[in-house]
C-alpha cells in the first residue's frame, strides 16, 4: 500500500482529516468520561482503558505516519499529533487506576508527565508539529515540579523559595533547548528523503520553547499572586508565598522581555505571557498584594520608578547613536551558526580584460596598413 499516495497533500482531504479527528476524539473521551462512573452504570478501569488507548494511539500514530509521508507539514497533522499528546497523560493516569496504583502520588505524576514530554518533543523534532516543544516544555514543568514535591520535606507549597528558583533554572534551560532544536535537526533522517526542516520552519518551532522559558519565569515571580486569594473571604485559600522585592523584578523584567522578544520577531505566544505577567505583576504590587502594614496611597515607589524608567528609554530611543538595524536577523544568524545571515552578498567579480591580440579597442593585436 502506498501511504504517500494516501496522505498526499490536498487542501480538501486535509479538511476532512481535521474535522475527523476532532469528533473521533472529542467522541472517545466523551464515552470514557461518562463511563468513568460518574453517569450511571460504568465501565471498569481496563475498559476505560482500553477505550482511551485506541484514541491515543490512533491520533498520535496517524499523525505521526501522514508527517512521515508527505514532503511537508500539514495542519490535519498538528491536531492529530497535539490532542493525542495532551491524552498521553490521561491515559498513563487511567493506567495507574487500572493497576491500582496511586494516581495522586508524585513519583507517578513524574513520570507520567515525563513520557508526554518525551512524546512531544519526539513529535516536535520528527512531525515539525507546531505547539510540540510548548507541551514538551508544560510536562516537564510538571513532571519535575511533582518530582520536587515529593522530595521537599512537606512539599513544595512549604519551599517556595526553592520552587522559584527552579522555575528560573527550568527557563534557563528551556531557552538553551530552543537554541539547540533551531540550530541542530538531528532527527531528519526519518523524514522522507532525510530532508532537513527548513530554516524558516526551525525559527518557528524554536519559539514554542522560549514561550515556555518565559512561562516557567512569569509563574516563578507570579506566584506572590496566590497572596490575592487568602485576603478575600473566599474558600480557596492555598498556602502563600511571601512577597518580595527580588521576585517582583523577575516577574516584571521576565514579562518585559517576553513581549519585547514576541513583538520584535512577530510570536504570539511569549507576547500573551508577558502580557499575563504584567497584569499579574500590577495586581501584585500595585494593591501590595501580601503586606500586612499597607502604606498611604502614594506616587513614590513603584510608579514613580516607572514611570521615570520609562521616560528615559523613550528620550534613549531618539537619540541618533542608538541603533541596531537587522538585530533579528543577526540573532538568528548566530543562532544558526553561520553569523553572517544579516550580511548583503559579496558583489559580482568584474569582468575578465579582453586578451591581447583580440583587436580590442586599443589593442595591438589589429592589422595595420
Amino acid at each position: 500500500m502506498n501511504l504517500s499516495r494516501l496522505f498526499a497533500p490536498d487542501d480538501g482531504r486535509d479538511a476532512l482529516r481535521t474535522l475527523a479527528g476532532l469528533l473521533l476524539g472529542l467522541g472517545f473521551v466523551m464515552a470514557w468520561a461518562r463511563k468513568s462512573g460518574g453517569l450511571g452504570e460504568g465501565w471498569g478501569d481496563w475498559g476505560l482503558l482500553i477505550t482511551l488507548l485506541i484514541i491515543t494511539a490512533f491520533l498520535y500514530g496517524v499523525g505521526l505516519v501522514g508527517r512521515l509521508n508527505t514532503p511537508v507539514p500539514r495542519g490535519w497533522q498538528s491536531v492529530y499529533l497535539v490532542f493525542g499528546i495532551i491524552l498521553i497523560p490521561v491515559l498513563l493516569l487511567q493506567f495507574i487506576q487500572a493497576v491500582n496504583g496511586d494516581t495522586s502520588a508524585g513519583l507517578n505524576l513524574f513520570w507520567i508527565f515525563l513520557v508526554g514530554a518525551a512524546a512531544a518533543l519526539f513529535a516536535s523534532l520528527v512531525a515539525d508539529v507546531r505547539y510540540g516543544l510548548l507541551l514538551t516544555t508544560i510536562f516537564l514543568i510538571i513532571s519535575f515540579s511533582s518530582l520536587f514535591d515529593k522530595i521537599l520535606s512537606n512539599g513544595l507549597i512549604a519551599h517556595y523559595g526553592i520552587y522559584r528558583g527552579l522555575l528560573v533554572v527550568y527557563g534557563l534551560l528551556f531557552l538553551v533547548l530552543a537554541v539547540a532544536v533551531y540550530r541542530w535537526d538531528p532527527l531528519a533522517r526519518l523524514r522522507p528523503g532525510g530532508l532537513e526542516t527548513p530554516e524558516p520552519e526551525r525559527w518557528v518551532r524554536a519559539q514554542d520553547a522560549v514561550t515556555g522559558a518565559a512561562l516557567s519565569a512569569v509563574l516563578a515571580g507570579g506566584l506572590t499572586f496566590s497572596a490575592f486569594f487568602a485576603q478575600t473571604s473566599s474558600l480557596f485559600a492555598p498556602p502563600v508565598a511571601s512577597p518580595s522585592l527580588l521576585w517582583d523584578l523577575v516577574l516584571l523584567v521576565a514579562s518585559l522581555l517576553a513581549v519585547l522578544w514576541g513583538a520584535s520577531v512577530g510570536v504570539r505566544g511569549t507576547t500573551y505571557v508577558g502580557a499575563i505577567g504584567l497584569f499579574v505583576f500590577l495586581v501584585d504590587v500595585g494593591s501590595e498584594v501580601g503586606i500586612k502594614d499597607i502604606p498611604d496611597s502614594t506616587i513614590v515607589g513603584w510608579p514613580l520608578i516607572l514611570a521615570l524608567i520609562g521616560a528615559g528609554l523613550f528620550l534613549a530611543s531618539m537619540a541618533p547613536n542608538v541603533s541596531s538595524p537587522n538585530l533579528v536577523a543577526r540573532i538568528r544568524g548566530i543562532a544558526g551558526g553561520t553569523g553572517t545571515a544579516s550580511a548583503a552578498p559579496p558583489p559580482p567579480p568584474p569582468p575578465p580584460p579582453p586578451a591581447a591580440g583580440t583587436g580590442g579597442f586599443g589593442g595591438t593585436g589589429g592589422t595595420t596598413t
